[in-house]
């Protein structure tokens, strides 16, 4: 069906914009859902299926799946039948569905299949509770949001299956999806929550294997095998996979529902060590395991007789502690969490519940506000406003946040609108039990922002003290805004630019020039209510940087927005000296004077370059703890090839904050300084530690390959390959030319350790780039390194000095020092010559 004839069969109140996924039973249309300024999902069933499913029928059942709410189970917002169409619309699901990830990866990691598993698991136990059974899980009605695990379709197999086959038969289409269908339910027979957990243990099986514990030709042979097969052994092919993490997919692939767990919930316990007739065990209740060792290093089990002790014992614990309460549970937490600290605390997002959202912007001030305070309270280590972002408005399991943060207490909060301004709620919450600790609720007045600030930060750091037995006190407050009015126009400023910063990463150029003008307008009614405050002009020095940062491509208004954002900047340290951020904004802006060239003459722009540094020396002596300023002065350091120095302070800053908005930045100049000063087994740690924080960051796949190039690592020619496809494919298509030929060029390298010269020759011959398409001679620069490594000099230099008739700003990297990787041509008087400047 095209869209225009899609377009009339529905509401008025739905706009279809394209299509984004068909099947056999169904196309998905993303839409506008207009009175709520919302994307969504249509889904429209196929006209043969239509006509054979009753369209009262239809709805009803998509009503009684719309009951279900669970952050695991994607929701129906509405269906209908109109014009023989009949459709239901969802949410817009982002991310990816489980079947394009296994499409794209093949297998995942023990981990990462464990993890979704059990969050499938979540879902279906919970929908079995209300009488509900899916009857198709499979990898395609899996979809994974920012990393998590939601359950679609709940409903749909139902319908499908009970149509009468005979009308469906002609329709050439087949009821179900063979592949995943338990023994039960090719026989039609009654369905409860087993038959599900049949289908769920295939999902994992493949999540694991790469492919399905069954296959055939057709569904009548699937079938036969599921029916009466031999599953086929994990192990053979996945040797990393524990023998009982394997007895416990077999079990849920028993043939007859009562061999295996009686519950889904059952099974997960089993996964996560908490039940079952299985061995298999793990330390805690998070979704995490225990095969983090090395990949090229031996996996011994963990999984002793010592170890199922202890994880009994803490079941004891924690079943001891749900009896008690709250109370005699908090003595014990830092015990049964491990890293999970009690002191460490999570302030997750306030959630706005307006109509309409009017009060997004005030929930998200309080939130950061009281980040900040509670910051500043000595006895407590606080995430950071960018360390909870990424789970602001994500439906996701607490014991998930608490796991990725690390954290042992959590704090959560609602704003809602009242006759007399707005009701605060505050929770305080154990994140290991998931225990509410405390509530709070304020009746505020939306006048008095600046103390409705004070008196949640108070009232919650009051109840940590008590609670903790530790001498908590507030610090002197920040100097800030008293004045209402100011406040809250800062918060709308700053909301806008979190939506600019938003655009900008999707590569809406134009929307995000808009959110950023829009966000400076606010800003400068801010400063004009008063003109005493400093946070007003600190936060537009520090949009002006991030405008700045979004402008690579017009220099004209990057310049224009560094000048705005100096003069900002200014502003608020002639009211306050001391203001750190401001400090950090301003050297950041001078530094991206210098470094994009801004500055016409040389010499006032090499004085920028100092101005730069010291403004943020002076920054981290005023407030040691400041990872932006470090982060910032680490860049400076990287640019003026002092290594050491930025590698220190690169650290400084993943110390302070480990969830600052730059901590991709700061871990790669942790790796490449430590590549760079030969310490490589540091260099690997931070490479693993990238990888695990940002998974689809191109640089955390290179610097893997690049590893291969030094004595650390062993040269392994099929993994350099692999990593080098991997590396590529995670750029677009119309983007992947340059990334392709530098990884092969790294290949190459590794080629040239495994002793094949002549092998490595060929390769770099084949990844030569053309200027059209490496104007910036960027694969010729990393050839350098490997024609070192095959000893031909002349030829090394020749590409150096090609190389800096493009990019003459990178003679300072030759000139301050010579790395180790082409330290062999130290003494060859042509390149000496050649960092001289001399011919």
């Amino acid at each position: 069906m095209i869209t225009e004839e899609l377009q009339s069969a529905l509401p008025e109140r739905y706009r279809v914009i394209r299509e984004i996924g068909r099947g056999g039973m169904a196309i998905v249309y993303l839409a506008e859902d207009i009175p709520h300024e919302r994307e969504v999902a249509v889904k429209v069933l196929s006209p043969q299926l239509g006509t054979a499913i009753d369209g009262e029928r239809f709805k009803r059942e998509i009503r009684i799946a719309a009951q279900l709410s669970h952050p695991n189970i994607l929701p129906a917002y509405d269906s209908g039948s109109q014009n023989g169409v009949l459709y239901y619309v969802m949410p817009y699901v982002p991310g990816e569905s489980l079947r394009k990830r296994l499409d794209r990866v093949g297998q995942l990691t023990i981990d990462d299949a464990i993890t979704i598993a059990c969050e499938v698991a979540d879902a279906l136990e919970y929908a079995h509770g209300q009488g509900i059974v899916h009857r198709d899980i499979k990898p395609e009605n899996i979809l994974l949001q920012s990393g998590h695990a939601v359950v679609a379709d709940f409903g749909i197999a139902r319908l499908v299956q009970d149509v009468d086959s005979d009308r469906l038969t002609g329709t050439g289409m087949s009821i179900g999806t063979a592949t995943y269908m338990s023994p039960e339910q090719f026989a039609g027979v009654q369905l409860d929550g087993r038959s599900d957990m049949y289908s769920l243990a295939c999902v994992l099986y493949e999540m694991l294997v790469g492919s399905v514990p069954f296959e055939g030709k057709s569904a009548m042979t699937i079938m036969a095998r599921h029916t009466m097969g031999q599953v086929p052994s994990i192990r053979i092919v996945r040797n990393a996979v524990p023998q009982e993490l394997e007895d416990i997919i077999l079990q849920a692939l028993e043939k007859t529902p009562a061999d295996r767990f009686a519950s889904v919930g059952e099974f997960k316990a089993a996964l996560l060590g908490g039940g079952g007739t299985s061995t298999f065990k793990r330390s805690t209740r998070a979704y995490t395991n225990t095969y983090r060792a090395h990949e090229q290093e031996p996996r011994p089990s963990r999984f002793t007789g010592k170890r199922i002790a202890v994880a009994a014992a803490i079941a004891a614990v924690l079943l001891t502690a749900g009896i008690l309460g709250a109370k005699s549970l908090w003595p014990t937490r830092t015990a049964l969490a491990g890293d999970a600290n009690a002191n460490r605390v999570g302030v997750l997002y306030f959630v706005d519940e307006s109509r309409n959202g009017e009060l997004r912007y005030l929930a998200d001030g309080l939130t950061e506000s009281l980040i900040e305070q509670l910051s500043q309270v000595s006895a407590l280590d606080v995430i950071s406003a960018d360390g909870v972002r990424p789970f602001r408005g994500a439906t996701i399991p607490l014991d998930s946040i608490s796991r990725a943060l690390k954290v042992g207490t959590v704090v959560r909060g609602a704003i809602e609108p009242v006759s007399k301004g707005v009701k605060v709620t505050v929770r305080l919450v154990d994140a290991v039990s998931e225990v509410d600790l405390a509530k709070k609720s304020f009746d505020l007045d939306t006048t008095d922002v600046a103390g409705l600030r004070r008196r949640v930060a108070v009232e919650v750091s009051e109840f940590l003290r008590m609670q903790l037995g530790d001498q908590v006190r507030l610090r002197d407050q920040r100097k800030g805004t008293t004045n209402s009015e100011a406040w809250m126009l800062v918060q709308r400023g700053e909301k806008r630019w979190k939506d600019a910063d938003s655009l900008v990463s999707a590569h809406a150029d134009a929307p995000a020039q808009l959110a950023f003008a829009q966000a400076d307008s606010f800003l400068t009614r801010a400063e004009q209510v008063d003109k005493q405050g400093v946070e007003a002009p600190t936060v537009r020095a520090g949009l002006a940087l991030a405008r700045a940062k979004s402008l690579t491509r017009d220099p004209a208004q990057m310049s224009i927005a560094v000048d705005s954002g100096l003069a900002a900047a200014d502003r608020a340290l002639a009211m306050d000296p001391r203001d750190v951020d401001a400090m950090q904004y301003k050297g950041e802006l001078l530094f991206t004077q210098f470094a994009r060239h801004l500055i016409a003459d040389p010499a006032r722009s090499e004085r920028v370059l100092v101005q730069a540094e010291s403004t943020l020396t002076q920054a981290v002596g005023i407030d040691k703890n400041h990872a932006g300023a470090w982060a910032a002065l680490s860049a400076v350091y990287a640019r003026q090839s002092e290594l050491q120095k930025a590698n220190v302070a690169a650290y400084n800053a993943y110390k302070a904050d480990a969830y600052l908005s730059s901590a991709k930045s700061v871990l790669s100049r942790l790796y490449t300084t430590y590549y760079n000063l030969e310490s490589f087994p540091e260099a690997m740690q931070w490479c693993d530690e990238g990888h695990r924080r940002f998974p689809r960051e191109p640089f955390f796949v290179e610097c893997r390959l690049s590893m291969y190039l030094t004595r650390y690592k062993k040269p392994d020619v099929d993994s350099a390959w692999a990593y080098a496809k991997q590396y590529a494919e995670l750029f677009p298509d119309t983007a992947r030319v340059v990334p392709r030929k530098k990884a092969e060029v790294f290949v190459a390298g590794t080629i040239v350790r495994a002793g094949i010269p002549d092998s490595a020759k060929h390769v770099l011959l084949r990844t030569r780039a053309t200027p059209q398409e490496d104007p910036r001679h960027e694969v010729q620069g990393y050839e350098v390194v490997v024609r070192v490594m095959l000893g031909q000099q002349d030829e090394a230099i020749r590409l150096i000095e090609d190389y800096l008739t493009v990019n003459p700003d990178h003679r300072r990297g030759f000139t301050a020092r010579t790395v180790w990787w082409w330290r062999d041509l130290q003494a060859n008087k042509k390149f000496q010559r050649m960092i001289a400047g001399e011919h």
